[in-house]
């Protein structure tokens, strides 16, 4: 059993991860822009991801405390791409 709401934004997450990519990674390496900042950091490429998640967490925390929550969605699913992000890297190694 799923929530309809959940499957939804679920669904949106491939056109999200589709449109980041293309703004930011390569035909090469959709996620390149992380592969980019692990290289130059020389740190695991799945840290980057999280720590921009922990950014977007701190914004939320900001648009709660100002009343903004018409822009929550993006930084949710922001969220949700960037972990995937993360584990998709994680698995490549």
């Amino acid at each position: 059993m799923s929530d309809p709401n959940w499957v939804q934004a679920w669904q949106e997450l491939l056109g999200l991860h589709e449109l980041k990519s293309g703004g930011y990674g390569t035909g090469a390496d959709p996620l390149a822009n992380f592969t980019g900042v692990a290289s130059v950091a020389q740190e695991p490429s799945f840290l980057y991801p999280c720590r921009r998640a922990v950014e977007k967490l701190t914004r939320i925390e900001s648009l709660v405390k100002q009343e903004r929550f018409g822009e929550l969605r993006e930084e949710f699913m922001d969220i949700a791409s960037l972990m995937l992000c993360a584990e998709a890297l994680r698995r490549r190694g």
